[in-house]
């Protein structure tokens, strides 16, 4: 059987949770640029990034691009109500 706890987390958590994850994602894209040929895009050009950090351009990906501008500016999180039985 599995236990859940319940955490509160106050707004100061709250804002530290993209920070936290931008932080995680670096230190793996480091880990991975390390030990394995990586691909990812830069400046709107798909690149392949060998371990030993030589990097090549594979394709112009800037036509993939859409504007964003029908999105809202601040993005608010729902407040979800849980009942416990």
């Amino acid at each position: 059987m599995t236990a859940y706890t319940i955490m509160k987390a106050g707004k100061v958590e709250d804002d530290m949770i993209p920070k936290l994850a931008i932080h995680a994602f670096r230190d793996a894209f480091k880990q991975a640029c390390a030990s394995s040929t990586v691909v990812y895009v830069k400046d709107q050009q798909l690149v392949q990034r060998q371990p030993n950090g030589q990097e090549s351009v594979m394709k112009d990906v800037s036509a993939a691009y859409r504007s964003a501008q029908h999105l809202p500016k601040t993005l608010t999180r729902k407040k979800k109500l849980q009942t416990v039985h």
